[in-house]
């Protein structure tokens, strides 16, 4: 959430964050997919406000004031840190993703 959003001042309710206007990556991305079924299950209903396709815009529009996302904290950590945004916590489980790296094992991977 925007620093300057009621919900960033402390815990919320699930029907605090139905209410809340959400900004969600499109439909068919894998964050999209584990934050539909790991939080908005959850949510009886919730109201889209935006769906767009990469992180980076979801954060400027949350700065902005136009919503709520649920985003990797790795994707956001910057942003924490400078007080850009904002850590809501919510009343349910944490949420958890595995990634893999793979590459092919005749192939160099290089440092970056």
């Amino acid at each position: 959430a925007a620093p300057t959003s009621p919900l960033a001042r402390g815990p919320v309710t699930l029907e605090q964050l139905a209410a809340a206007p959400w900004i969600l990556r499109e439909r068919g991305s894998g964050t999209r997919e584990i934050v539909d079924y790991l939080l908005l299950s959850h949510l009886p209903k919730f109201e889209m406000a935006m769906e767009l396709g990469n992180s980076e815009a979801i954060k400027h529009a949350v700065r902005h004031g136009l919503g709520i996302s649920c985003l990797s904290r790795r994707v956001i950590e910057d942003q924490l840190q400078a007080g850009t945004l904002s850590e809501v916590a919510v009343p349910l489980p944490r949420l958890m993703r595995t990634l893999w790296r793979i590459h092919h094992r005749q192939k160099h991977l290089s440092n970056a």
